[in-house]
């Protein structure tokens, strides 16, 4: 680790002290983060380093759970905060090793060809995710506009008394929502192919709600960040009052090279 202790007396202290490592990310080796960790009584982050990488992470209680959607979010937070200062392989939430021992040798030392070769690759890049999201009565007013038969159905089901036209309300909704998956396919080509004149380097994530277009993960420069904005901002004002648009990041590369760590032996 960056102090003065070796990894023995680390693991003596860590055993003695009912703590284990909790492991952020992979980073070069002469990284120098400056953060918090997560935890009730958060501990400093550090690395564990081997060779030219290194490993991110900070002292926890065995005994105290991580398991509140809050240490998720703080932990995403850590890894994301370094993206802009140093090239990360975030690790997913959760992994954890007993001491800085057992990180290199279970965990630096058996990836290091993989995890250098990432970390060239990620040399100043980034990962934003770009989301649309349906105007919902604009996109319902469109596709009534588009389809008669919905069109008719949804006139019908409004002259009808609540207690009646159950299976017309049924019939509709099964249109209308078709109706919406074919514009949502249409819609998310648009969206790809205009992301595609800044990067091949795309991840269609799972959709999380009806009303969203798409949520897809691009790898980008960092110096790059403007010009993505500006890409989304052009698609959001053709699509405006119908599709509402943002980008999140800069974020670590989850969608793309995101590591597991061994279980502990």
């Amino acid at each position: 680790m960056t102090t003065a202790d070796t990894p023995s007396e680390t693991s003596r202290t860590q055993q003695n002290s009912g703590t284990a490592l909790l492991i952020y990310g992979i980073v070069p080796a002469e990284a120098k983060p400056k953060a918090e960790g997560i935890g009730q009584q958060p501990a400093p982050v550090q690395t564990v380093t081997r060779g030219p990488i290194a490993a991110l992470v900070s002292e926890i209680p065995v005994d105290q759970p991580l398991d509140r959607a809050e240490d998720l979010q703080a932990f995403s937070r850590v890894v994301d905060g370094l993206v802009a200062q140093m090239p990360v392989i975030p690790v997913r939430f959760g992994a954890a090793l007993p001491d800085a021992e057992q990180v290199e040798s279970g965990l630096l030392e058996p990836n290091a060809d993989r995890f250098r070769a990432a970390l060239d690759e990620l040399q100043g890049l980034a990962e934003y995710l770009v989301k649309g999201q349906y105007v919902e009565e604009s996109v319902l007013r469109e596709i009534l506009q588009e389809n008669r038969e919905a069109a008719a159905l949804a006139e019908q089901v409004r002259e009808l008394p609540p207690e009646l036209g159950r299976d017309d309300r049924i019939t509709l909704g099964e249109t209308v929502n078709a109706a919406l998956e074919a514009k949502r396919e249409a819609d998310g080509e648009v969206l790809v192919q205009t992301l595609r004149q800044l990067t091949e380097h795309l991840a269609l994530r799972p959709p999380t709600h009806e009303e969203e277009v798409a949520d897809i993960a691009v790898l980008v420069p960092l110096e790059q960040e403007q010009e993505l904005q500006r890409l989304v901002n052009g698609l959001g004002e053709q699509w405006a009052g119908r599709v509402d648009m943002r980008v999140v990041g800069p974020l670590a590369a989850w969608d793309f090279v995101a590591a597991e760590a061994p279980e502990p032996s």
